[in-house]
Parts: structure tokens; C-alpha cells; sequence
């Protein structure tokens, strides 16, 4: 199925919308081998690694990061750290003004920094095991 299709009838019109402008949002921010599928019930974005994913709320959607925790600290912004969350942590999307806000633009720029020097480290890891 079509990650939009998925949205668009598996999800109230609350939050509908949001999730699409995010969903299009994600695909013109992140690198062009970016895949989308639908994991665990919810779309997720990978990279060279689960990069992130999007989760409906009532009134809200979350942006959520599963390496979350090697993100730059950004209280009342980036949130988890305090809800006995390991590793993940999460935007709090409720409006397009959130979604394109600077501090969004910059925690994805930080988390696709990220998951290249995470899957370059993978790749050495598996070259060296190959020896």
C-alpha cells in the first residue's frame, strides 16, 4: 500500500492533513535514496538506518527520531528524555508552523547528520568483520 493512501484512510481528519504536508515535508528534506514504508502501523523513514517515523495523536502527530538520545539536548523541543524513553526521541508537531518552525528544520539536519556518521561507522564495522 501507498504510504499516502495508508494515511489518508487509516487516519482521522484531525490529524489528517498534518500527517500528508509532514509526510511531503520529509520527502523534500531528506536525501533522495530516502525509502518510506509502513512499520509497526505508522510510516517510517530510513536512511542508512530507521531514520524516523510519524505517529498520530488526538490532536497532534509526532516526529519521532529512534536514535533520538545522540541528538543535541533541546529541553521542551525534543522530547523523551524525561518519559523514561531510552533511545527515542520526539518533535510534537500541531500546526504547518511547527512543522517548517527552525528548530524543526535543524534536529532533521542534525539526525540525517547523524545516521550518515552512524551507518559509514556500520559499514566499517561489517568491512573489518569481512577481513
Amino acid at each position: 500500500m501507498i504510504v499516502l493512501d495508508y494515511i489518508e484512510e487509516t487516519n482521522p481528519p484531525e490529524v489528517r492533513q498534518l500527517l500528508i504536508a509532514t509526510h511531503h515535508f520529509l520527502q523534500e528534506s531528506l536525501p533522495p535514496f530516502a525509502t518510506c514504508a509502513i512499520k509497526w502501523k505508522i510510516p517510517f523513514y530510513t536512511l542508512h538506518k530507521n531514520f524516523c517515523y510519524l505517529n498520530r495523536h488526538q490532536d497532534h502527530i509526532t516526529l519521532g527520531f529512534p536514535y533520538g538520545w545522540k541528538l543535541a539536548v533541546q529541553p521542551e523541543i525534543l522530547l523523551g528524555e524525561n518519559e523514561k524513553l531510552k533511545q527515542v526521541r520526539y518533535l510534537e508537531i500541531r500546526s504547518i508552523e511547527d512543522l517548517y518552525a527552525d528548530a524543526t528544520q535543524q534536529i532533521l539536519q542534525e539526525a540525517i547528520i547523524l545516521d550518515k556518521m552512524m551507518g559509514k561507522s556500520r559499514a566499517k564495522r561489517e568491512f573489518s568483520q569481512r577481513r
